[in-house]
């Protein structure tokens, strides 16, 4: 049988089979000129009692050459290198495992953290400590839960941050099962932008949309919220992984508001916001405007109230009907207002009595009972009248009848020349009913004698 003995050089990597254990020392036959030797300090990364604890006569083993020593016959060998070669190489491994570690933190810096796990050196990235900003330092002597997500030659990079956000994914998940549409929570403005505010409920963030924060117009969501505030919201929409909050369904309205302080009958201050023809609109409150029709301006058909006024001005009104459901509310100013013509009572052809009041080329203005009726220039006396000073004065009480009236319109026509006339007719009437009553007397009288005669 031929025997061929194995060259060997310090450096190599040999494999042998113990053939002695003690305490101390594990002997290995390389088939090579001398036996190779490894000392307990050599053989594991730890410390251990005996050699006998790992390694048991006929076990291979495998080494590292350090030394040869031919005088003594004797190969130094070591297993530390390549068992730490092992361990880097089976931390670098878990890059592909996807699995979590828990390693310890013995140094911080701006740049990231040192660690170690399993004596195997790892670095870790500011970036990838934590989801938000934090200072290193404060996880300086702790221990972190991370994952192994890059290695090479050089170093082995580790993130907590792929752990929290795996873990945050998680929650979300099985916090979005729980919230159901119409469900009022609290939380926090975490960023704001142009058309909204998001807004922190738990492990999710949902949206108020601009149009969502208040019952008033908000042109920049900066001038009613900021980073950090504490808000109440309500759920009105999840569509998929989106949330969609509202603050303003939680709030009164400005109608409601205003129908607590306020009811019909009451008197309120407002100002003309636009004027249209059928009347003007008019805002009473932020964002609660009435309407008052051209028909509510005055008692009085011939007061234009429209061309009176301008938008900007305050009126004084009375709620005539208030609808906070349906945001109406029917307002008047004429029912402030004393309404003279409401005690008038005359009929047409009744006998009136009143003080002229204003002389005009047509005729004049009496004041009867508060209100004002026209008497026309051609109802005052039979004969032509060409000057009204000629027959009337200021002041001067008159008696007429009534011609014509008409209380919604403010109307009324009297004519002093009808009465004179009427009078005049009845006094005749009643003339000729005497001159009868005179005659069928005296027939009687002239005939009375006869008719005994005659009998």
């Amino acid at each position: 049988m031929d025997f061929k003995m194995k060259k060997v050089k310090v450096g190599m990597i040999v494999e042998g089979k113990a053939i002695v254990v003690t305490d101390e020392s594990v002997y290995l036959d390389l088939e090579t000129f001398a036996e190779g030797v490894i000392h307990k300090k050599g053989l594991v990364l730890g410390d251990i009692e005996s050699c006998k604890e790992v390694v048991k006569v006929g076990d291979v083993i495998r080494a590292k050459i350090n030394k040869i020593n031919n005088e003594d016959q004797q190969i130094l060998l070591s297993r530390i290198e390549l068992l730490r070669e092992e361990k880097v190489g089976a931390v670098k491994n878990l890059a592909n495992k996807n699995e979590r570690i828990k390693a310890f933190v013995k140094g911080a810096s701006p740049a990231g953290l040192n660690l170690t796990y399993n004596g195997v050196d790892m670095f870790m990235p500011t970036s990838l400590i934590d989801i938000e900003n934090i200072n290193p330092e404060d996880f300086k002597g702790k221990t972190i839960t991370c994952k192994v997500v890059e290695s090479d030659h050089k170093r082995i990079i580790a993130s907590r941050k792929v752990v929290l956000q795996e873990d945050l994914r998680v929650s979300k998940s099985e916090e979005l099962k729980e919230l159901k549409v119409g469900q009022i929570l609290k939380g926090t403005v975490s960023r704001i932008t142009k058309f909204g505010a998001f807004v922190s409920i738990g492990f999710n963030d949902g949206l108020v949309h601009i149009s969502q924060i208040s019952h008033h117009r908000v042109n920049n969501v900066n001038d009613v919220l900021k980073e950090g505030d504490e808000v109440e919201v309500q759920i009105v929409k999840i569509e998929k992984n989106r949330i969609g909050l509202s603050m303003k369904t939680l709030l009164k309205t400005p109608w409601q508001i205003f129908s607590e302080n306020n009811k019909v009958g009451d008197k309120v201050t407002g100002t003309i916001k636009r004027k249209i023809g059928t009347g003007m609109f008019i805002e009473l409150d932020k964002d609660v405007v009435g309407m008052l029709n051209s028909k509510d301006f005055s008692w009085d058909p011939r007061e234009n109230l429209a061309g009176e006024v301008e938008v900007g001005d305050t009126l004084e009104l009375q709620i005539l009907s208030l609808d906070p459901e349906a945001r109406r509310m029917a307002l008047s100013k004429k029912h402030l207002d004393y309404n003279p013509w409401n005690d008038v009572s005359f009929k047409v052809g009744e006998e009136v009595s009143g003080v002229v009041e204003e002389l005009q080329s047509r005729g004049a203005l009496v004041k009867i009972q508060g209100v004002k009726a026209f008497l026309p220039i051609s109802e005052i006396q039979e004969e032509r009248v060409s000057q009204m000073s000629d027959v009337l004065k200021l002041g001067e009480v008159v008696n007429g009848v009534v011609l014509e009236i008409d209380k919604r319109q403010w109307k009324m026509k009297i004519s002093l020349k009808q009465l004179v006339e009427a009078k005049s007719r009845k006094e005749f009437e009643e003339y000729l009913k005497t001159e009868e009553k005179v005659q069928k007397q005296t027939l009687g009288d002239l005939f009375a004698d006869k008719l005994k005669e005659f009998k």
